[in-house]
């Protein structure tokens, strides 16, 4: 009987500062339109209605747009020797981002390895919770359909790391599983 290997895990992408002024410029240029729909409504407007109804909707948008700007997760699965990840923004809407063969990853380390910064790369792609957390690992892969070098962030859980000792190269695996000895849990 063959069992399969199937891990899931959600992150919660934290922002960093470029996407905090995205989503800032976004919640204050909706209000300033909002307000300016409102000036224009209430001087057009003999009734006094369309004030009010395009103040209602204009803060609508801004918090709906707002809300897809601020809230980014991205959810890993592994699935026998293949790593999926899609992006899910305001949960509701899902994104496919990349498929990883692992038996293709040349490289599994930690980011703030020296080893990182003798890798020839042609593209960098984060999807990690944030780089300085202390689960984040890349995966180093040479890319068979455009012929690129990547090298990938993300934040798996040591279930889905323990998953993906069995795809992995015995290269990789000495490289990084060896040096990341469990620690004994304090009582």
């Amino acid at each position: 009987m063959v069992s399969d290997i199937v891990c899931e895990y959600l992150v919660k992408r934290k922002l960093n500062q470029a996407e905090l002024v995205k989503a800032a410029a976004i919640i204050l240029g909706g209000l300033t339109l909002t307000l300016l729909a409102c000036a224009f409504g209430a001087y057009s407007d003999t009734i006094g209605m369309m004030a009010p109804m395009l103040l209602v909707v204009g803060i609508f948008l801004t918090v709906f747009f707002g809300r897809h700007a601020l809230s980014v997760e991205y959810e890993y699965a592994y699935f026998n020797g293949e790593l999926t990840i899609d992006r899910i923004t305001a949960k509701s809407k899902r994104k496919h981002l990349l498929d990883v063969d692992l038996k293709a990853v040349e490289k599994i380390g930690r980011p703030g390895d020296d080893a990182i910064q003798n890798l020839k790369v042609s593209k960098v792609k984060d999807y990690s919770q944030e780089l300085s957390n202390q689960d984040t690992v890349y995966l180093y892969y040479k890319d068979e359909n455009n012929n690129e070098n990547i090298l990938l962030f993300f934040t798996p859980n040591q279930k889905m790391l323990d998953a993906m000792k069995t795809s992995v190269s015995a290269t990789v695996y000495r490289e990084f599983y060896s040096k990341t000895k469990k620690t004994p849990a304090k009582d």
